[in-house]
């Protein structure tokens, strides 16, 4: 074989091997001033997410008596509401629960009212388009409730959830690709907290 890469016993040329060294660093497609997770799960028992809801719905009068279990793969929600002076006890459980890309999304199995009263799909939709942010939608075929989170989420979050599970009293959050972009924080560090701008 010759210099220029040329095969005497058969005529065919071809391109030598080229090694480079150091090697290329890898290309990845994401920013580089970020923090990253995969694989993470988070657990949260019942009695943590009960007091978490309890005091976000605090000042909304019309809710009461808001139970969350989180028990043989679903998610249990009993809450008592109170409209135009009668209360009305509701009970659902959500299965399927996924956070992507800013939406929440989760399969209603069942809504019923006073323990035994089914609530139609048709006014599960009602209920849905009424709530304060319009940032609801109800698939009536699949019963599927989609929620979009990103006005209350942090721009530089970018969090999947691929699987909740929900048993033994706890949620399990599974979280796929996520990240949180440091930019911001990167360019204060330094710079004197006391100083106007």
């Amino acid at each position: 074989m010759s210099s220029d890469g040329q095969d005497w016993a058969t005529g065919i040329g071809y391109d030598p091997p080229v090694s480079s060294w150091p090697p290329d660093q890898p290309v990845h497609d994401f920013p580089s001033l970020s923090v990253r997770w995969e694989g993470l799960v988070v657990v949260l028992d019942s009695t943590t997410l009960n007091t978490i809801v309890r005091k976000a719905l605090a000042k909304v009068p019309e809710v009461r008596n808001l139970l969350i279990e989180p028990e043989y793969g679903r998610l249990g929600v009993t809450v008592t509401v109170k409209k135009k002076g009668v209360p009305v006890s509701l009970r659902s459980h959500f299965t399927s629960i996924r956070l992507k890309d800013g939406f929440l999304g989760f399969h209603v199995d069942d809504l019923v009212a006073f323990g035994f009263v089914p609530i139609p799909n048709w006014l599960f939709r009602r209920i849905a388009t009424r709530l304060p942010y319009r940032s609801t939608f109800f698939y009536p075929d699949e019963r599927v409730v989609v929620i979009d989170l990103n006005a209350f989420l942090p721009e530089d979050l970018t969090v999947n959830v691929r699987e909740v599970l929900c048993e033994n009293g706890e949620m399990r959050f599974v979280f796929g690709p996520s990240q949180y972009r440091l930019d911001k924080l990167i360019d204060g560090i330094g710079k004197d907290p006391f100083a106007e701008d």
